[in-house]
């Protein structure tokens, strides 16, 4: 890779894992080069404007009382786009910080860039194959790349850092190609923060307010065979199964609880 190359690396630490729905309670970057030097850093913390959740708080470290009087989201990203700029963004398990990131930047009417989001956890699985775990933490613990408090924003964005850096190297002596694009495309489909708010956006948004207030809403589901049923469904609250966002709630149609993916749900309406 160029070593005149700006690259940020980013991390995120929010109230839950669904984008449109749970909030980004801090946001960390480091911009640097290629060639291993830090340019500068970001480091917010951002009011949610909710309370934060005990098991959230467990991980990051991040508390109510640290986040009163903060900005919010609406008042930060702003301020982190332009720090981002045109640099080449890298993250660990990018889609979920580019699925918070692009969610805000849609609600608040923000342009986001699309330059192609470098994913660490993919090219570590490329470049370190077989590892019992491919978290930031594993990875880093065992490269010996130490960077203080995890799960903390800026600390999380130097150990990012530091592993993008440590597949780089690896990659080049191999002789493979490292310019932004194909490390971006290495693992899976190339994501950018322009492109990856969800297509589901306005559906998590929908049953995140039907959550909220108690009320039932009407479904076009579609199952894995393709059949379409129309449900009314009382959503109450939010999970992942495989991976994916999904909805528990008690179906009116089958009178028990159920699961709905929310990529399945083709359409929703209040009752």
């Amino acid at each position: 890779m160029d070593p005149q190359v700006r690259c940020v690396a980013v991390d995120l630490e929010t109230t839950g894992l669904i984008p449109g729905h749970d909030r980004i309670v801090e946001i960390g970057a480091v911009a640097f080069s290629p060639a291993g030097g830090v340019e500068s850093e970001f480091s917010e913390l951002v009011n949610p404007g909710i309370s934060i959740p005990r098991a959230a708080s467990w991980v990051s470290g991040i508390t109510d009382d640290m986040v009163n009087g903060r900005p919010t989201v609406a008042g930060v990203l702003p301020s982190f786009l332009a720090f981002l700029g045109d640099a080449v963004p890298v993250a660990h398990n990018a889609a979920f910080d580019v699925g918070f990131l692009a969610a805000d930047a849609v609600r608040l009417g923000l342009t986001a860039p699309s330059t192609p989001v470098i994913d660490t956890r993919a090219l570590a699985r490329a470049v370190f194959p077989d590892r019992r775990s491919y978290s930031l933490e594993a990875l880093c613990r065992e490269r010996g790349l130490n960077t203080g408090s995890a799960h903390r924003g800026l600390a999380d964005a130097h150990s990012c850092r530091m592993l993008f850096l440590a597949c780089l190297e690896r990659l080049e002596a191999a002789g493979t190609k490292t310019d932004p694009a194909d490390l971006a495309s290495i693992g899976g489909p190339v994501i950018d923060l322009a492109a990856r708010a969800p297509a589901t956006l306005a559906t998590v948004v929908d049953l995140s307010h039907a959550i909220e207030g108690g009320v039932d809403v009407e479904i076009a589901y579609e199952s894995a065979k393709k059949e379409r049923t129309f449900r009314r469904i009382q959503p109450l609250s939010f999970s992942i199964v495989g991976g994916s966002p999904a909805v528990i709630a008690f179906c009116r149609l089958r009178g028990e609880r159920r699961t709905f993916l929310v990529d399945s749900i083709r359409e929703i309406r209040a009752v």
